[in-house]
């Protein structure tokens, strides 16, 4: 991808001096540039980010079609200065806005395969705590969407995995965004998410005659399964399966068979928080029920069948996706839990009992544990210190330095700008994320962070 990016920017630059080639030159250079255009419509898609090359590209070709040469000199500077002004503005918006790229990163042993699965639940009707944050219908069965990331040593490139889907994640958050905030983004400025690449392969084989370990990921408040995806593929190349759950109705959009499930209201519309949560806990719960059941002979159940070890269940949770994997575990047998940002609050609020029943890790942004310190409400590192710890339980607290709530998905992928927004902190993205699959993988993992690991990571001391 960034191979077209650095050519078409090249080739550009090449063609604002065209006139001083030779006819023969120029013809090559134009025939070059319009098969790399091309090239990259048909490998990587349509980016309204090049709109303004393909604009300096046909006044390029039409002027040396009819060898068009002003005799008046400030013509010629104007020509000069306006296809300068294109092809800069251009590299401008290349760099602000560019298609992220996910990774498996460094210090991984395997390959990783992908699936989604849809599941849907005859038993259980769409509930209330969903509803009235959603498009969804009463009395309407609950429908889920997976995505399954498992170990293989097979051989997996770049994909785009939500490239053929009809919903643009990338207008959806941006729908999402003005609606929320009150904002007037316009729509298409992040239409090309669409185009995002996976180091993840649909179709691996999984590895044979092994069983790994299951991360269960929940995503938090109107997130969205994929928004983590680039941690998630990073422990499964480690060698776990990991399974993450869309809370639809919660998620900012699921794109189901029978239409998209958008997220239309905030906490103020939610009648109980707690029962939003628990309503999620139920989503895991099911969800790893059925594929423990075996109910299902199709691929999908049957790579989750023969890779996943359901005796070794750890879990992932963001924001309510935190306080989710806390009820879960309640209920259900869990190694080890990372809560990052965990929204508790609303537990206490309800008087209910936070019990921690497994080996835990929480990891704050830098916004969160300084504790919002103009507001006189509870404050999520207020219930780490005087409910979490009393436990009877391992439980260690950490804080991600110059970070904000959003710097535990991928948001800062996005854009470098997004962390001048007041949704993201001012870490770096790569920092971020470095942070993220480190913490990730020694919780899980079964050790404890160390924080001389990096200058963004801080433990909260007892």
């Amino acid at each position: 991808m960034y191979f077209f990016e650095i050519v078409i920017i090249f080739l550009s630059v090449i063609c604002l001096f065209l006139t001083r080639f030779s006819v023969t030159t120029q013809r090559v250079l134009l025939s070059t540039f319009l098969i790399t255009i091309i090239s990259q419509l048909i490998f990587v898609g349509l980016r309204w980010q090049y709109y303004l090359i393909y604009l300096f590209f046909i006044l390029k070709s039409i002027s040396a079609l009819f060898d068009f040469k002003s005799s008046k000199k400030f013509l010629r500077v104007i020509i000069s200065i306006k296809s300068f002004t294109l092809v800069l503005v251009s590299a401008g918006l290349l760099y602000i806005f560019p298609v992220p790229s996910f990774s498996a990163g460094e210090d991984t042993q395997y390959a990783v395969g992908y699936a989604e699965d849809h599941l849907v639940s005859e038993q259980r009707k769409n509930p209330t705590a969903f509803i009235e944050l959603s498009n969804l219908q009463e009395n309407t069965s609950r429908e889920l969407l997976v995505d399954i990331y498992y170990p293989s040593l097979e051989t997996a490139s770049f994909n785009q995995i939500v490239k053929s889907n009809e919903g643009n994640w990338g207008e959806y958050i941006v729908n999402y965004l003005n609606r929320t905030w009150e904002l007037s983004l316009p729509k298409f400025i992040l239409s090309h998410l669409k185009l995002s690449s996976f180091e993840v392969e649909t179709g691996l084989r999984p590895v044979e005659d092994s069983k790994f370990p299951i991360v269960i990921y929940s995503h938090g408040w109107a997130g969205e399964k994929i928004f983590a995806s680039d941690q998630l593929i990073h422990l499964a190349a480690k060698g776990y399966v990991v399974i993450s759950v869309d809370h639809t109705g919660l998620a900012m959009f699921t794109d189901l068979p029978s239409g998209i499930i958008l997220n239309t209201g905030s906490t103020e519309n939610s009648t109980s928080i707690t029962s939003v949560m628990t309503e999620m806990a139920l989503d895991i719960e099911e969800t790893i029920s059925y594929y423990e059941s075996f109910s299902s002979d199709s691929d999908i159940a049957t790579i989750v069948k023969n890779s996943a070890d359901f005796t070794d269940v750890s879990i992932i949770g963001h924001s309510t996706g935190g306080g989710a994997a806390v009820l879960y575990c309640e209920l259900n047998t869990c190694r080890t839990s990372v809560l990052q940002d965990p929204f508790l609050t609303p537990f206490i609020y309800d008087a209910r009992e936070i019990n921690l029943r497994n080996k835990t890790a929480v990891i704050y942004s830098e916004d969160w544990y300084n504790g919002y310190l103009d507001s006189e409400e509870l404050t999520e590192i207020e219930v780490f210190n005087t409910v979490l710890k009393i436990k009877d339980v391992e439980i260690d607290g950490y804080y991600m330095k110059d970070a904000r709530h959003y710097d535990f998905v991928a948001f800062g992928s996005i854009s470098p700008l997004a962390k001048y927004s007041f949704l993201k902190g001012s870490i770096e993205y790569a920092d971020s994320l470095s942070v993220n699959n480190y913490f990730n993988s020694i919780v899980i993992g079964g050790g404890i962070p160390d924080e001389s690991y990096s200058e963004y990571l801080v433990s909260i001391k007892k």
